[in-house]
């Protein structure tokens, strides 16, 4: 039988282990760890042997397991079952998955940093829009691969982390100048609305290198989508003021053109 000396009260094993009280209580609760001895006050006891199960526990967290995985890991009772032995390869993806995540995370927060420093006009709006992008970066590029030509689809997954950043960048600074060209009270078919218009395509269009076929294709998904898909709104950095004022331009240029053709 342990001897007194080497079983502790639920305060002071928390003391010796670095493990607070109530994450104990929380373990006890979930039937990770019960210790089986009782003091005289019906108080239960620590010893070395739920020592042993706490560091199983935490081994076990620290390779991502969650608490009813861990449970289930250590219920079964073999000191390394062929259960986590198999598990291994699988925790090896899903933790490489949150890696992945995580950078990805981080890349987004210090690229949001940066526009801030540079005073871009960031509000939540076009926070959304940014985050919203650069978390869909990669299901953007199967779209495209599954909607557009393949030489498309190459362009803008090859196009380097860089110069996406830099697209941010102009199309931030374009909205700045849309913004402005709209205070000052200027109509869709002014000069300056035209301007507008004109460098939002330059930067859309920026990186093709066949701008017509990217305008022909791009108009062709546009055509082919059912109308509740096509109006399905995705975050965007426009205000609805702003999108309407661009559709005004665009049916100001389209009638200019199709004046000047007859």
């Amino acid at each position: 039988m342990e001897s007194q000396k080497h079983v502790f009260t639920i305060g002071e094993f928390g003391k010796r282990t670095t493990t607070t009280v109530r994450t104990l209580r929380f373990y006890e609760e979930l039937g990770l760890l019960i210790p089986a001895k009782q003091n005289n006050s019906g108080h239960r006891l620590y010893g070395f042997e739920d020592l042993a199960k706490l560091q199983q526990i935490q081994s076990l967290k620290f390779l991502g397991y969650s608490l009813q995985e861990i449970k289930d890991l250590i219920d079964n009772g073999s000191t390394v079952p062929k259960q986590f032995e198999m598990s291994l390869s699988w925790q090896h993806i899903l933790l490489t998955e949150k890696r992945k995540e995580l950078n990805h995370a981080i890349e987004a927060v210090e690229h949001v940093q940066f526009l801030l420093r540079e005073g871009k006009p960031i509000t939540w709006l076009v926070l959304s829009s940014l985050l919203f992008k650069m978390e869909n970066e990669q299901e953007q590029i199967e779209w495209l691969k599954e909607h557009c030509s393949e030489e498309v689809a190459e362009q803008y997954s090859s196009l380097p982390k860089e110069q996406r950043h830099q697209v941010d960048i102009e199309m931030l600074d374009w909205l700045s100048t849309l913004k402005k060209v709209m205070s000052e009270g200027a109509s869709p078919q002014s000069p300056e609305a035209f301007n507008v218009a004109v460098k939002l395509s330059e930067i859309a269009m920026k990186h093709a290198d066949n701008k017509e076929e990217l305008l022909k294709q791009m108009q062709e998904v546009q055509a082919s989508m059912k109308p509740d898909i096509a109006n399905f709104n995705f975050p965007t950095i426009l205000t609805p003021e702003e999108e309407a004022f661009l559709e005004e331009i665009g049916k100001s240029i389209k009638a200019s053109y199709n004046q000047d053709g007859k």
